[in-house]
């Protein structure tokens, strides 16, 4: 069985499959194709990269994409593999000076997208990420980030968790260390 460098980011879904990870028409980037058979409950075909010709001893790191939703191709250093998986989104939360774990319940995804947004401030070139769309019923869009990187290195993806950071139209400023997704939440 397949290893994540990011245990406490994604956990695998059971008897799902998804096709294999697909090059663009100009080979510059790389992508999980749609597939509906993936499963239900949050899971979805994610890709991951590893060094190319390391084995199943590497874990398989998760392939981020720039502010553009794009994740660059290097098919002579990486290998690509999409597996069905689904995010672990949990947080804490604080009542009577007790700290509980509480995870948030995902539901369908309806139109809630990820949206990048060039802001044009003189002397502050740079883009903010916001999600936008509707989910179904009562569910919400709402923006999370997953920290792939570290300025100077330094970075243990198996700390990894993603961060709720916005509800839906609101604007974060991107940061290239972090991976941005959109998720229908209950």
């Amino acid at each position: 069985m397949a290893t994540l460098s990011s245990p406490q980011a994604f956990e695998f879904c059971e008897g799902g499959t998804c096709p294999d990870a697909k090059p663009s028409a100009d080979n510059k980037h790389v992508s999980c194709p749609p597939s509906d058979t993936c499963g239900k409950g949050g899971c979805y075909c994610q890709l991951f990269k590893r060094p190319k010709g390391s084995g199943d001893a590497v874990a398989w790191d998760v392939a981020h994409a720039d502010h553009d939703g794009k994740i660059k191709h290097k098919p002579d250093k990486r290998e690509y593999k999409c597996f069905c998986a689904k995010p672990i989104l949990e947080g804490e939360l604080t009542v009577d000076g007790v700290k509980y774990t509480v995870r948030s319940h995902m539901c369908g995804m309806g139109s809630c997208s990820l949206d990048d947004v060039n802001v044009l401030d003189p002397g502050d070139h740079h883009h903010e990420m916001k999600c936008s769309g509707k989910c179904e019923g009562e569910c919400k869009c709402t923006l999370f980030r997953l920290q792939v990187s570290a300025p100077g290195g330094g970075f243990d993806p198996k700390n990894a968790k993603w961060e709720l950071i916005a509800t839906t139209d609101k604007q974060v400023r991107h940061d290239g260390h972090y991976d941005y997704r959109c998720f229908c939440l209950k």
